[in-house]
């Protein structure tokens, strides 16, 4: 199976407001929400998004896949564990045998 990188890296954090100002007033990423209390950033090549969250902490990249179910499977086969499975469409955290959390996300485009 052959995977590609998704643009998306999400922050996730008990420190939300904190977060959202850093990135957007100390690293000066455009918030690109009608709300500048959201975070929503543009980091330019990347889209960076705060998401307040009890459980999971620290950056989680993203990877398109062509099937969510057969991608878990290549990837606990090969060391890696789940952190979070919701389903397609929704949080499916995967950490590789290194500590780096990717969110899984089905794709049909994925080549």
């Amino acid at each position: 199976m052959k995977y590609r990188m998704s643009p998306n890296v999400a922050v996730r954090t008990k420190r939300f407001a904190d977060a959202v100002d850093f990135y957007s007033n100390v690293l000066g990423f455009a918030n690109r929400s009608s709300d500048p209390a959201l975070g929503d950033h543009d980091a330019n090549p990347l889209n960076l998004f705060v998401i307040e969250d009890d459980e999971v902490r620290g950056p989680v990249m993203e990877l398109f896949v062509k099937d969510l179910e057969d991608a878990r499977e290549e990837l606990l086969a090969h060391g890696c564990k789940v952190i979070r499975w919701r389903g397609k469409g929704q949080d499916c955290y995967i950490q590789d045998p290194f500590g780096v959390i990717f969110n899984l996300w089905e794709t049909p485009a994925t080549e």
